[in-house]
């Protein structure tokens, strides 16, 4: 079951309709974070501080608060329905830039096309929560449409100009596209309007939902009904509040001051709903108690102060849960424990009947208190949030354990991309990708960046030995991981370069590796020696190798550093390579070429006694056993690096068998997974001690 949940909800995240909703809603959550900010100022519970609010600088402060509020919570729809259409028109690879700026335009127009009111107005609290889910139903359809247009009308509709401009020339193209695709969101309001009598979309779902209670018996089968609607229309996006309150006035409104009736509006705010729809306060508190995710934890304790004053759109639209399908059950079923808690509570006497409204920013156990006018409102209240983050709990791990297994999927994906690329030898971007290898790729790259500023990149160093088995030196690796998925170096190196961090990362590599190497040749003399990987571009800079000298001549370890440079790296291509590598040796700074074959550009590199070191390439080592070839070239490089002077490293050495036939053909210096792969600094201590 859990494996066919995992694979579903996968399916469903990858889906670039998914993925693009799920991007404008994150981008919602600084502007409901401010906004959430704005509403909770003025509209505090407090008399007091409400008067001082709308009295100071003769009533500027509420006003500023009103149009903060307006600049915020008022256009969510709009900042949605843009973020949606942009993320989703950047999914077409075969569309340009004119393409998803024009299909915003076209978005928008469609939105305000379809969600008019009869006689063609639009007001401006459309742009406001209440349209959220009109507004993602018309980012997502009207960029499909539009594109469409754009791609299949016949060109005789298309219009041209003979300006040169190629993006101008685009967008006068996409005209009648644009006019398409507005009206047919145009015909379809009018038609809604025609045939249901309604001004708009949720106008019919409130008629739709009042015939229901018209028809409906039994209050409390009446209030868990009203609950589930109202929470079910907040899953999809839609400001249940609005859609359900003519509902709300007609059928519980009245009820509350008839102390008869159990279920009322207070009794429904106050208790089935405390803390927000779907009582995402009790989410609120699952996340800061029981998640093991820190950005969840985060989250949870950054909507806490506006949850405390049942305001959940930051939780709702910013976790999100909204189209979250696991967390669709506890969203459902937690208010629906809540009223029946509350409900039999009062049916046994316990709870009063709630016949008192209470300010709606009341917080949690106040407004309990205040509504019942007893003390067992709050103890009730207290019971529907323990049990409540009790039905919270178990989702919110089974979510996170989902989201973990997704990275994984998508790890094992961006490398899979990767492999295949190095391959084919085939330049990509993955920062520019729109897919799930490009998330997860800016995902690691965010995480990766982070972690340099932390000075947080674990550094391994795997031991070099002799023919005697002697410990006489080390290379040191990238080890970097994600959330405990261990990410191949090549991997990591290349989303640094592409976002610009390599440096930054070579640099803090080097730091450590410069630390570690003065306790090293503490125990095994100047004689040991550990190498880093470098670029040739990088030693192509003076600035970088006068911070290598730097760092040489700080730790004291001069003739124990080496910098390797991979034999694919061309060292022509750099002016400065060969007077910066001069300066290096005379420093103390040794040199190695990396994947040495027998090629001619390899053999350039040695003729000017550059390099003290040759490390073999893999692929000759690994194939020492079954190629006589292997071991004739390797045995040639050996005899060149006898008579030029440099020494000859063999990586990849794991078997016996090719260490053998290394010593055969005269390498003494090895490194690979016989004697260890790359261990922690402290292990290689005790490994050269003897103690590991």
């Amino acid at each position: 079951m859990y494996k066919k949940l995992l694979k579903i909800t996968y399916i469903l995240e990858r889906s670039t309709i998914f993925m693009s909703i799920r991007k404008g809603l994150l981008m919602l959550i600084p502007l409901l974070v401010v906004g959430s900010a704005a509403l909770t100022l003025k509209s505090l519970p407090l008399p007091a501080v409400n008067a001082f609010i709308e009295a100071a600088a003769g009533g500027t402060v509420l006003d500023i608060l009103n149009l903060i509020y307006d600049a915020t919570f008022g256009i969510m729809s709009i900042c949605l329905l843009v973020c949606i259409s942009y993320s989703y028109a950047s999914t077409f690879n075969d569309m340009d830039d004119v393409f998803r700026m024009m299909s915003v335009i076209a978005s928008l127009g469609c939105f305000i096309a379809f969600f008019s009111e009869a006689g063609g107005t639009f007001t401006f609290a459309n742009f406001g929560a209440i349209g959220m889910f009109p507004a993602m139903l018309c980012a997502i359809l009207a960029t499909a449409i539009f594109r469409v247009f754009v791609r299949h009308l016949p060109k005789i509709f298309h219009s041209y100009t003979n300006s040169v401009d190629r993006k101008f020339h685009t967008g006068i193209s996409m005209i009648t596209p644009l006019f398409c695709c507005i009206f047919i969101f145009a015909l379809l309001s009018r038609i809604i309007q025609i045939f249901s009598g309604t001004g708009n979309l949720n106008e019919l779902f409130s008629v739709i939902i009042v015939r229901l209670f018209n028809n409906m018996s039994g209050e409390l089968i009446r209030g868990i009904t009203f609950v589930v609607i109202l929470d079910a229309l907040w899953f999809f996006g839609m400001h249940g509040g609005n859609i359900m309150e003519q509902v709300a006035q007609s059928y519980f409104v009245p009820a509350t001051s008839d102390p008869n009736i159990i279920i009322g509006k207070s009794f429904l705010d106050n208790f089935a709903l405390t803390g927000g729809c779907g009582t995402t306060i009790c989410l609120t508190i699952a996340l800061i108690v029981f998640s093991k995710n820190i950005n969840n934890k985060k989250l949870g304790m950054s909507s806490a102060p506006f949850a405390l004053f049942n305001m959940n759109e930051l939780l709702v639209f910013g976790l999100p849960v909204v189209l979250n399908p696991i967390l669709l059950i506890p969203f459902m079923l937690t208010p629906i424990i809540s009223l029946c808690i509350a409900y039999f509570a009062t049916a046994i006497g316990f709870l009063p009947v709630v016949t008192r409204s209470v300010t709606w920013t009341t917080p949690v156990l106040f407004s309990g208190f205040a509504a019942s006018d007893s003390v067992r409102g709050m103890v009730v209240q207290l019971i529907i949030l323990v049990v409540g983050t009790a039905v919270y709990a178990p989702f919110i791990r089974l979510w996170e354990n989902i989201q973990e297994n997704h990275e994984q999927m998508m790890l094992e994906e961006l490398s899979k991309c990767f492999w295949n690329n190095q391959k084919l030898k085939t330049d990509e971007s993955y920062l520019e990708r729109t897919d799930s290898i490009g998330i997860m790729a800016k995902t690691l790259a965010t995480q990766l960046r982070e972690d340099i500023r932390q000075n947080d990149i674990p550094v391994f160093f795997q031991p070099q030995v002799d023919n005697n088995g002697k410990i006489i030196g080390a290379e040191s690796l990238l080890r970097w991981s994600y959330h405990g998925f261990p990410i191949s170096p090549p991997i990591a190196v290349a989303l640094a370069k592409e976002d610009e961090l390599f440096d930054k990362l070579t640099y803090l590599i080097l730091e450590t590796a410069a630390q570690k190497t003065k306790e090293f040749v503490g125990i095994n003399g100047n004689d040991f020696i550990v190498s880093v990987n470098v670029t040739a571009r990088q030693i192509d800079s003076l600035a970088f190798v006068d911070h290598v000298i730097s760092l040489v001549n700080k730790h004291n370890i001069n003739g124990c550093f080496c910098l390797e440079i991979t034999e694919e790296d061309a060292l022509e291509r750099y002016e400065n390579i060969e007077s910066h590598l001069k300066l290096l040796k005379r420093s103390g700074v040794t040199a190695a070429i990396d994947d040495f074959s027998m090629g001619h550009t390899s053999l350039k590199y040695l003729q000017n006694n550059y390099f003290d070191f040759v490390k073999l390439d893999g692929s000759l080592v690994l194939q020492l056993a079954e190629n006589q070839r292997c071991q004739d070239i390797v045995r040639s490089i050996v005899v060149l690096g006898n008579r030029l002077g440099f020494t000859v490293v063999a990586e990849y050495v794991e078997n016996e068998t090719i260490r053998e036939l290394l010593l055969k053909t005269g390498c003494h210096m090895f490194q690979g997974y016989l004697f260890s792969p790359a261990i922690p600094s402290d292990k290689l201590l005790s490994l050269m001690k003897g103690e590991y």
